[in-house]
């Protein structure tokens, strides 16, 4: 199921982050990997879910996954690499996709880091820029919404 985050999500959300910066995403360096858990930490979470439309999965009361919507671009999507390859990811985007179409959007995007873009490719992303963020690699992608 997923569901809107909560407050009370936060620790176990910034932990399936942590776990899936240090596990999933080999390309970065120290430097960017320390950057990228201070930004996953619950205060930050909590601060990021009254900006933007931010979700969880959950299957029997247990967290799985993250996900938001800012707009029309999809960030924060993050499964606990235990869960990965079992299709939660792509049920999480299916989910940010219908939304941001709900919403009259027409295109959406991403940011994907070199390990994801496979993954988004797949489910029908393109890749339309290649940018340096706080010096790591981020592909760009966008789908065309029906």
């Amino acid at each position: 199921m997923i569901r809107i985050f909560k407050q009370e999500d936060a620790k176990i959300c910034s932990k399936i982050m942590i776990k899936c910066i240090h596990k999933n995403l080999t390309s970065l360096s120290k430097e960017n990997k320390e950057f990228m858990i201070k930004m996953s930490q619950p205060d930050k979470l909590i601060e990021k879910s009254q900006k933007v439309l931010f979700y969880v999965y959950e299957i029997e009361n247990k967290i799985l996954g993250t996900g938001a919507l800012d707009r029309d671009e999809i960030r924060t999507m993050f499964v606990d690499p235990i869960y990965q390859k079992k299709g939660i990811g792509k049920e999480m985007l299916n989910f940010l996709i219908n939304l941001a179409k709900s919403k009259g959007y027409k295109r959406i995007w991403l940011g994907a880091s070199i390990e994801a873009e496979g993954f988004y490719k797949k489910q029908g992303f393109k890749k339309f820029n290649e940018k340096n963020d706080f010096n790591f690699k981020v592909i760009e992608m966008e789908k065309i919404l029906n």
